[in-house]
């Protein structure tokens, strides 16, 4: 594993180095994990209760066997044959079920949609199964004559309870899920929302400004050099702002790219008050995603609520690992400061559950205060 240590730099050749290439991609779909475990027990109850009674019922009803040209150990050869034969169909419907949810629910323009494609599904599955198992099992048997008409009824009984009983609650659990996807998009829009507004507060932070504008005014006068660094990495934060605030998820390099601009800007105004080091411990996080603003936020928090000055500094550490971003920075409370709301962190934490379905970690032992964000990899 390589290590590399990086400071902030203050000149106008670089900031933090970045890696060189990352593909942004739409995270998958979550699915309603509790409408996937009650699915589970459906079909254990239907595979080890209902199927071997249709299995003895169906071949009775529909006349395709005479019990009395059997054995007792070919009658129950027979039975076992079909109700393995109904384990076959049942299990490759809800094999098919479950590809077609996970896959193509969510492209569906329709409710309808959905269910018309589950029962013509079925119809080819089954019927195609029973076929060939029920004429293999003719061949075998003991029967005079081959019996077409009992074939194509004891075919049909099968189609219809697997319509009437695997669509029944396979209907109902997509209709559940459909439901759950459609809450949770709702929720992620509501976040969004929050997150931009908390991107726009950032934007318009009267006090960011006006240190922002005192400090320009001074390096204009005393250094024009830095005046230009510093005019034009404030650019670069704003422009990271307004184009990131609509998306749900960045590269990594962005990000730290970003926050060693915005910390240039915090450096130029605290001084040596201020410290931040980034370690990146795994250089494989090049294809990693995160959300956009989460460390900023997180560097700001550390900034507001804790004292510091050039005789007892505030030294920020962020260290990439293979599966978090970890902030940490030591608790140094602020004699008079306002009790914390940390709307924030809350915010930045929602926004992971709803698009990772994954925490935040905060930790404080009240000498480190730590965040880990966790990653996104390919």
């Amino acid at each position: 594993m390589s290590t590399k240590m990086l400071k902030p730099v203050l000149s106008p050749e670089k900031n933090f180095p970045v890696t060189e290439k990352a593909i942004l991609k739409t995270p998958a779909m979550n699915y309603n994990t509790a409408s996937a475990a009650k699915g589970t027990r459906l079909n254990r109850t239907y595979s080890y209760v209902v199927i071997p009674i249709i299995a003895v019922l169906i071949p009775n009803v529909a006349g395709l066997i005479t019990n009395s040209l059997y054995e007792p150990w070919e009658l129950a050869l027979s039975y076992l044959f079909f109700t393995l034969s109904g384990f076959v169909i049942w299990n490759g419907n809800m094999t098919l079920m479950h590809y077609l949810r996970k896959n193509n629910v969510e492209m569906y323009e329709t409710y309808m949609r959905v269910v018309v494609t589950y029962f013509l599904v079925n119809i080819l599955y089954s019927g195609i199964v029973s076929l060939v198992a029920l004429y293999g099992w003719h061949w075998l048997s003991h029967e005079s004559r081959l019996n077409t008409t009992s074939i194509m009824l004891a075919t049909l009984f099968v189609i219809v309870t697997v319509l009437f009983v695997n669509n029944l609650f396979e209907i109902i659990l997509t209709r559940k899920e459909m439901e759950f996807n459609r809450l949770r998009a709702e929720k992620m829009e509501s976040a969004k929302v929050e997150a931009e507004l908390e991107a726009l507060k950032t934007q318009i932070d009267p006090h960011f400004i006006f240190n922002s504008l005192n400090t320009l005014s001074y390096l204009i006068t005393r250094e024009p050099q830095s005046a230009k660094l510093f005019n034009d990495t404030l650019a670069k934060v704003y422009r990271y702002i307004l184009g990131n605030r609509e998306k749900d998820l960045v590269l990594l390099k962005e990000e730290l790219e970003f926050i060693s601009n915005y910390f240039y800007l915090l450096k130029i105004r605290f001084a040596e008050a201020v410290n931040m080091i980034i370690e990146i411990n795994d250089t494989g996080t090049e294809d990693c995603l995160i959300p956009p603003i989460s460390l900023q936020t997180l560097v700001e928090n550390a900034i507001k609520h804790n004292e510091f000055n050039e005789m007892h500094p505030l030294d920020i550490k962020v260290t990439v690992s293979s599966n978090y971003v970890v902030v940490r920075n030591p608790v140094k409370p602020k004699q008079q400061s306002m009790p914390s709301n940390k709307i924030g962190l809350n915010n930045l934490d929602n926004r992971y559950k709803l698009i990772t379905r994954k925490n935040i970690v905060i930790e404080n032992n009240y000498r480190f205060f730590t965040v880990k964000l966790p990653i996104l990899k390919f």
